[in-house]
């Protein structure tokens, strides 16, 4: 084998180099949508800082999450990343205390102010290649287990981590577009069912004028007839989970089944539940159960002799094939978008103790999640509409680079033989195209 270079010596002079060479798209983007602008006229935020206005600490914090640090004491390396110092106009970043200072300072009222601007944008965004008159939020609470002594943190349900103190996260999503809708950070005794009513006001008070029809699907998290009868009367569809109560379980062995898909099979029954008003329509899914006991008990089903089931209660006039259709969607949506912020942002990384504080983090990283979204859907080719944040910096975004100067000219230099040359190109020339 060749040997290659056998003596070098090392020196530390470079000042504008960095590993992130191609997160100056995200920051070209953020420009478009007048991003600092936006937060310099609605955040009225009243902390002196010697170095940093309110609206640099908040893109801070946003590009530190996209660039996928995780934890608020390892963002001391972007202190080397000179690129993105030039690009901002700043002689450095905030270290760590800075960041974490200015997340303890935010109130509730300079965080709705951060929502503001989040509203705004996504008010904006929302028809932009994409015309609808209807929507599908998808409805999912998470837990998000600490291991300090976070404000609110209480033992809850937490199948993953029993007897842990956590926050009960309530997301959703708008399904068309794959977007971050609403989010509430409560304690993890806080059942959702409390919360479901002025949760779901809070999401559609947010939607357009131009939006006609509401649907949603939810876990059994939200099976109660206290949220799903209002649904009925608002006309607005739903696919929920339901509960199997013992009376169900005298009911769906016997009921008449039909094909579905492979072995899986469908059949429906109305039912009045204890409490509830009228009857309503459930439909169930059963398939059999598999040979292996260890693989049958990893499944999330009900189970009766060989079968597994799962039913979910709708007021859909639909075939009872077209409405598993279309909650099954839900796992494509939400469920992933929750392992996505799992594990490409730093969700389950909860940065401090105080629990404003950690509301106001968890805002700006949702925030960071629907700016990605934007840029895929706006400045990427299809191809790449639905891939995780991990292969955008991958494959866009963590890529060395030296900013150099040629004459008057700025010129941000990249690796020779770099595979996605002609994309980033064509994306750099879709931002600065970009009509918004």
């Amino acid at each position: 084998m060749p040997k290659g270079i056998q003596k070098f010596k090392i020196s530390f002079g470079e000042r504008a180099i960095t590993h992130f060479g191609g997160l100056f798209q995200i920051h070209k983007f953020c420009q478009k949508l007048k991003l600092k602008w936006l937060l310099q006229s609605y955040v009225k935020f009243n902390q002196p800082h010697q170095y940093y206005h309110t609206s640099e600490l908040i893109l801070f914090i946003l590009y530190y999450i996209i660039s996928g640090i995780l934890r608020v004491h390892n963002t001391d390396t972007l202190q080397f990343n000179g690129v993105f110092k030039r690009l901002l106009g700043v002689k450095s970043f905030p270290n760590p205390t800075t960041i974490r200072r200015f997340l303890h300072a935010l109130t509730l009222k300079d965080i709705h102010q951060i929502i503001r601007v989040h509203n705004l944008l996504q008010e904006k965004l929302f028809f932009v290649n994409c015309p609808q008159t209807s929507v599908v939020f998808d409805l999912d609470p998470t837990v998000l287990t600490v291991y300090g002594k976070q404000q609110k943190a209480r033992v809850g349900y937490n199948p993953k981590a029993r007897g842990k103190r956590c926050y009960s996260l309530f997301l959703c999503f708008e399904s068309n577009h794959q977007e971050f809708w609403l989010g509430s950070l409560q304690s993890g005794d806080v059942h959702p069912v409390k919360l479901a009513r002025r949760f779901l006001e809070d999401c559609i008070v947010k939607l357009p004028k131009k939006i006609k029809r509401i649907r949603i699907r939810a876990d059994a998290a939200f099976y109660d007839h206290k949220f799903i009868e209002p649904l009925d009367e608002e006309n607005i569809g739903y696919t929920i989970e339901a509960h199997i109560t013992g009376p169900m379980q005298f009911i769906i062995p016997g009921l008449k089944y039909r094909h579905y898909k492979k072995d899986w099979e469908i059949a429906e029954f109305s039912y009045q539940p204890h409490y509830w008003k009228e009857p309503h329509r459930f439909v169930v899914e059963r398939r059999p159960l598999p040979k292996d006991p260890e693989e049958s008990a990893q499944l999330s089903f009900f189970t009766i002799r060989n079968y597994g089931y799962r039913v979910i209660v709708t007021n859909l006039n639909l075939k009872p094939r077209h409405i598993w259709n279309f909650h099954n969607q839900r796992a494509k949506g939400a469920e992933l978008n929750i392992r996505e912020l799992k594990h490409n942002y730093p969700l389950t990384k909860i940065p401090t103790q105080k629990y404003t504080a950690n509301i106001a983090f968890l805002q700006l990283l949702l925030f960071a999640f629907n700016t990605i979204n934007w840029y895929k859907r706006l400045c990427l080719p299809k191809g790449f509409r639905y891939k995780t944040l991990h292969t955008i910096r991958q494959d866009l975004l963590v890529i060395p680079a030296r900013l150099v100067k040629v004459g008057h000219r700025n010129i941000l230099k990249f690796p020779i033989g770099y595979p996605y040359k002609n994309l980033l190109q064509q994306v750099n020339r879709k931002i600065e195209n970009l009509k918004i």
